[in-house]
């Protein structure tokens, strides 16, 4: 599968501080990429690298599997921090402005960007009456208009409001699904970037600490039985031998971990009651992409 992105020990320094340090970021062709990170972990930092406001101190990036990023960059569309438009014009007054700095020369693709961000019914309504969503619409839609093979997006559902996120959300994935759209989207709503992203990158202090993907996100917040009983040698005997599984841990003198029967944690009761195993208790453990990532970040978030 072709590879959208790579970066190779892509570091920044500003004067003394190390904003991003030898990072190495890898994304396919076809990704959801969630690029997650505290504010000052260095997410806009490696962004704006990428698309040329800014350049390595060290390293080098890839795109299209291409070294000569002047010749790729035009493939990308961007959207960092607020878009910027002229309120007191319409979206389609504001999108044919683009479109001349673009110098495109088919003038339908006007009409197709706004159709794509679903914004091709406000008619003549002003900017300045757009609600933030409908505005992060817009500002994807310019950036449409230059047919981009990959989307980056800086923060596209901060300030929004529930409906305005699943907006942006349901847009995103149509790109992704229909248009074959690449995306990166950096964001601090990681609920939304769960239903949303198919591979992910953890930033810290600068330094990608992991990728991963959908699957690997999946196994790593399965959900789980926290059983306590009296006897833990005897209970993984029953649950080898009556339940036939071998999913479950111990995690210690009297408390096991079960991945299976999640939805059925009576069976897992009644089985050990039977044997004379005494359950002092049963509960279920879940672990969301939040969980995970201050897991491995460690500490509190700081948004």
């Amino acid at each position: 599968m072709e590879t959208v992105l790579k970066t190779n020990n892509v570091t920044k320094k500003f004067s003394k501080k190390i904003a991003v340090s030898a990072v190495n970021m890898n994304i396919k062709k076809g990704d959801i990429y969630g690029f997650i990170g505290r504010n000052g972990a260095g997410k806009t930092t490696l962004i704006k690298m990428l698309v040329g406001l800014s350049s390595p101190t060290s390293g080098t990036i890839e795109l299209f599997e291409n070294k000569n990023l002047d010749k790729e960059r035009y493939r990308i569309g961007t959207v960092i921090e607020a878009p910027a438009f002229i309120p007191h014009l319409s979206a389609e007054q504001n999108m044919i402005i683009q479109w001349k700095l673009l110098g495109a020369k088919d003038k339908s693709i006007i009409k197709e960007s706004l159709k794509l961000v679903g914004l091709d019914n406000v008619g003549k309504k002003k900017v300045k009456k757009f609600s933030l969503g409908m505005k992060q619409r817009l500002g994807i839609a310019m950036t449409l208009m230059g047919t981009p093979d990959f989307l980056i997006l800086d923060e596209p559902t901060n300030g929004l409001d529930p409906e305005g996120i699943i907006e942006i959300r349901n847009m995103l994935k149509k790109l992704n699904q229909e248009k074959g759209i690449t995306i990166l989207i950096s964001s601090h709503i990681l609920s939304e970037l769960s239903k949303l992203a198919t591979r992910y990158g953890i930033i810290n202090d600068g330094v990608l600490i992991e990728e991963f993907t959908e699957e690997e996100l999946i196994k790593r917040c399965q959900s789980s039985l926290i059983v306590k009983v009296n006897n833990v040698n005897r209970a993984c005997e029953i649950l080898k031998n009556e339940l036939a599984t071998d999913k479950f841990s111990v995690l210690n003198e009297n408390t096991l971990e079960v991945f299976d029967f999640i939805d059925t944690p009576g069976d897992v009761t009644k089985a050990l009651s039977k044997n004379d195993i005494s359950v002092d208790s049963i509960s279920t453990k879940t672990v969301d992409l939040e969980d995970y990532f201050m897991k491995v970040i460690g500490g509190t978030q700081n948004d």
